[in-house]
């Protein structure tokens, strides 16, 4: 640890954040190609082996079933964009010099003067009626601009479209951030699609004063782009690695996405310069003699949002299986004095235990120690700060795993990669052309790039000399676990009404049941550290078994209180049998189609595109069933072959209790079936029938 905080540089970090945060960063343009070129140059210059950049082409199907409308993301190539108001007095209104995030991807070239009609909400079909929108731009947001463009542009054949959103979003409450949208050159038919802008808030209140005064609002747009084709139309990702000398198969991952407009600061310019320097800091130490090489491999990946993991897994199959564990770093060393900011470190999916959840709890505490104590002792050489930053106290929160970044494709049971993620929560406005380099602190990107560093020593170093502390603190942190879950389970028997009493015992049983499952798996995968140690092995059976003795312990209080529940009440305490409901699903095991793998990212477009609207409809899932409701995605992630659809319940029920998500966020057993069944007609996932149970 010393040799990291000595070597670990957050303002060389922030140096190369600066760098970055001049590119404006869309998928497949030049301007993210020659800076993916700039860093593949220092990863050399640090030493780096094995340095590539990998280029995938542009396509479709269920390889990349995942993606949310992978159409609208084909790469564009922009020269100019901008909108004067002609009437009813000249003005600029908006231009990509200043706003880059003003052009929705994926627009074609235009030239027009055009008059302006307001529509409102875009994806309303009732606010098109009696307006006439040919030849004209519609004004229309608060909706997912491909939605709007169907109506819009194709069904009323709008020239183009100016484009607002004036709800709560990612940008927080600034009114001048642009936000940067996507959409498909074509409509779902494969009608050519025309134009769309992006406008900011006030942007949209100025236009929208004028029209409401009774004054005709004419405007010219000007775009010169191009929508790249052919060999030109690919996604890029950097590819570095420190190959490891004894078991160079085994990987531990470190990405972060390349992508977002500029200047893309905080979100994630932050993240591509924390990897390069968790990079050069264990390089720096090899070449300097003061660490040996690894003994596994530390892969660091800059990529595609979202989709960029799967986009490197298409190219790259033989990785999966041996991919042990990964850090997502999107939007990190945020200044905490802004926003009441906190450095928040997600944990990976219940449904890959791994020891790194332990190990990262233990690390994440030495940091949160070293960082908080005697900050304004410049004397003290034990704290971890970079002079050109702050010294402020370093704020930690633990987050479970929710989802909604790039984890959500490698914590899926098809990609198998237990992934932890750092973030600082809440994010300056992102996604536009206000996430400036002012919020990054030098401070923060040396002590995360210092834990970064610290989790991958875990993996890349680890032998037999050491395994023994990774297995003390899982099994010391797994207790804790199991000890916090058995009191819940109590204090839900203790407030439950004595109708509710068997059921509460019922559920509180199966918490106890998960998370020992959960413990011994994470004590479990550590053996992969040390396939040959005998001894290695045997510590780890002894803590499995101890481990599952302390949660029949812990089970047996639950059931002594709730017979002391019963006992004045004049009731038997008594097992619930199955309901019918639960027989039929645990004969049922999802198992997924070969060759399909990952999940459909962001608002289930994949879903309707396969099942179409009134078949998806037939299934009655929540709206948010793809991205934002952590039930329904834990269930998918629990998909492992094995588990039958009522187990799949049983483990997501406890995971979200376990880690006190929002009711909102809960499933029913019958969502999570209607779940299955729609994952089944779109040919993700089969469903068979499991043998020796319920045969007919």
């Amino acid at each position: 640890m010393e040799l990291l905080a000595n070597e670990v540089n957050g303002y060389a970090a922030f140096n190369n954040l600066s760098i970055i945060s001049t590119y404006h960063r869309t998928l497949g343009s030049d301007a993210i190609g020659e800076l993916l070129r700039r860093l593949e140059a220092k990863c050399r210059l640090y030493g780096l082996t094995g340095t590539k950049i990998h280029r995938v082409p542009v396509q479709t199907g269920l390889e990349y079933f995942f993606l949310q409308n992978f159409d609208g993301q084909v790469p564009t190539r922009t020269r100019k964009a901008e909108v004067r108001l002609v009437k009813p007095f000249p003005k600029l209104l908006t231009t990509a010099e200043s706003a880059p995030s003003c052009l929705i991807q994926g627009s074609r070239a235009a030239d027009l003067i055009a008059p302006v009609v307001f529509i409102g909400d875009g994806a309303n079909p009732d606010n098109y009626r009696n307006k006439d929108l040919e030849g004209k731009i519609a004004l229309a947001g608060n909706a997912l601009p491909e939605d709007i463009k169907e109506l819009a542009i194709h069904a009323h054949r709008a020239a183009g479209l100016f484009f607002y959103f004036t709800r709560p979003h990612n940008s927080g409450d600034n009114n001048d951030a642009v936000l940067d949208m996507h959409w498909s050159p074509y409509s779902r038919s494969g009608e050519p699609s025309t134009f769309g802008l992006s406008l900011s808030t006030n942007q949209f209140l100025f236009l929208k004063a004028l029209l409401d005064k009774g004054e005709e609002v004419v405007v010219h747009v000007k775009i010169e782009s191009e929508l790249k084709e052919k060999e030109e139309s690919v996604f890029e990702i950097l590819d570095a690695a420190i190959p490891g000398t004894d078991f160079p198969d085994q990987e531990f991952w470190v990405w972060a996405h390349i992508d977002h407009p500029l200047p893309g600061a905080v979100d994630n310019g932050s993240g591509c310069a924390l990897i390069l320097e968790m990079a050069r800091t264990l390089q720096a130490l090899i070449d300097n003699g003061l660490l040996p090489a690894p003994r596994r491999t530390i892969r660091f990946l800059w990529l595609p949002h979202v989709s960029g993991l799967n986009m490197y897994l298409s190219l790259h199959p033989e990785k999966i299986g041996k991919i042990k564990g990964g850090i997502s770093v999107d939007s990190v060393a945020i200044d905490q004095s802004f926003f009441s900011n906190y450095f928040a470190l997600g944990k990976p999916s219940h449904s890959l235990p791994s020891y790194w959840t332990a190990v990262l709890e233990s690390l994440a505490e030495h940091l949160d120690s070293r960082t908080n104590r005697d900050l304004l002792d410049y004397r003290n050489t034990d704290n971890l700060f970079s002079p050109e930053g702050s010294r402020d106290q370093f704020n930690i929160r633990f987050c479970p795993f929710n989802g909604f970044g790039d984890e959500m494709q490698s914590n899926d049971g098809t990609i198998g990669i237990p992934t932890i993620t750092f973030s600082n929560i809440p994010v300056p406005p992102r996604h536009s052309q206000v996430n400036f380099l002012k919020y990054v602190d030098p401070t923060g990107l040396h002590r995360i790039a210092y834990l970064g560093s610290a989790l991958v020593s875990v993996f890349g170093w680890t032998d037999a000399a050491n395994v023994w502390r990774v297995v003390d603190e899982v099994y010391a942190r797994g207790r804790i676990h199991l000890l916090q879950e058995a009191e819940k389970a109590k204090r839900a028997l203790r407030d439950a009404d004595p109708l509710g009493l068997a059921e509460a015992n019922k559920q509180g049983c199966l918490l106890i049941k998960c998370g020992l499952r959960r413990e011994q798996g994470m004590l479990a995968s550590i053996r992969i550290l040390l396939p040959a140690s005998r001894e290695a092995h045997q510590e780890i059976d002894l803590r499995i078994n101890q481990v599952k003795e302390f949660a029949g312990a812990l089970t047996g209080e639950l059931q002594a209180g709730y017979a002391a529940r019963c006992r004045p009440l004049g009731l038997s305490p008594m097992d619930l049998p199955p309901t019918k409901e639960e027989q039929d699903l645990d004969r049922l095991v999802p198992k997924p189609v070969p060759g399909v793998r990952g999940k459909s990212s962001y608002f289930g477009d994949y879903y309707l595109k396969i099942l179409g609207q009134e078949k998806l409809d037939s299934f009655h899932l929540r709206p948010g069933f793809s991205y934002g409701i952590v039930g329904y995605t834990e269930a998918h992630n629990f998909i492992d072959g094995r588990l039958s659809i009522l187990e799949i319940h049983q483990a997501t029920a406890a995971e979200l209790w376990s880690e006190g998500y929002p009711s909102e966020h809960d499933v029913t057993l019958t969502e999570v079936a209607d779940y299955m069944r729609m994952l089944e007609a779109a040919g993700i996932i089969t469903l068979e029938k499991r043998k020796g149970k319920g045969a007919d």
